[in-house]
């Protein structure tokens, strides 16, 4: 067999196989860390500086993105489906603002204070946690102007149990916005086996 015609069996094999794989749910049996980053459009120039960025800026609110209510809203849109990390199904999560103010979230290195909930025993109980920094820089406020939004990738989860979930995002001390609410399945060692982490080096401000 000619060397071209090898090379380009081999990159045939490669192809099917990679396009093979299934996309699965994510079933896991830790609490994960909040993992929404977004950036502002609006410099804050109260913050200390050096917070670690996000390329995730926020984009004009259009007819296409179905969004008929006022105010300030957390949405989770399980039509929209995508893939995180080429490997685990996933839907879409939007922070938009219908308000005639600029609104202004807590981030910590970009990462927003937003967690994923399921109703299990009667209540809401977390699924996910914010891990702290002792590094003050870490600490800066993100703006969202009227009429643009945040868009997300959030996983679709599975288990053994069979619930609902929701998000919640923290807007200050004791007040809190919540999404709609979709059904889901989840394992218990989501509730209290955090999913840590190694910092990475001294300069890491974290350490859960």
């Amino acid at each position: 067999m000619k060397r071209t015609t090898l090379t380009t069996v081999i990159i045939l094999l490669l192809s099917s196989i990679t396009f093979g794989q299934k996309k699965q749910d994510l079933n896991v049996d830790i609490m994960l860390r909040g993992k929404l980053y977004a950036k502002s459009s609006i410099i804050d120039s109260t913050a200390l500086g050096g917070f670690g960025g996000s390329k995730n800026l926020p984009k004009k609110i259009n007819d296409s993105l179905a969004i008929t209510h006022s105010g300030l809203l957390l949405k989770i849109d399980t039509t929209q489906t995508t893939t995180i990390n080429d490997k685990y199904n996933g839907f879409k999560l939007y922070i938009a603002n219908k308000t005639d103010t600029i609104v202004q979230l807590e981030a910590s290195d970009s990462r927003l204070s937003v967690i994923a909930e399921v109703f299990y025993k009667g209540e809401w109980k977390p699924i996910e946690y914010l891990p702290s920094s002792w590094c003050g820089n870490s600490y800066h406020i993100v703006y969202l102007k009227q009429n643009e939004y945040w868009e997300f990738d959030i996983p679709k989860f599975t288990g053994k149990i069979k619930t609902k979930l929701r998000y919640k995002l923290i807007l200050s001390k004791g007040t809190y916005l919540y999404s709609n609410e979709i059904f889901t399945n989840f394992n218990k060692g989501q509730l209290k086996n955090i999913e840590g982490h190694k910092p990475n080096g001294i300069m890491d401000p974290y350490n859960d």
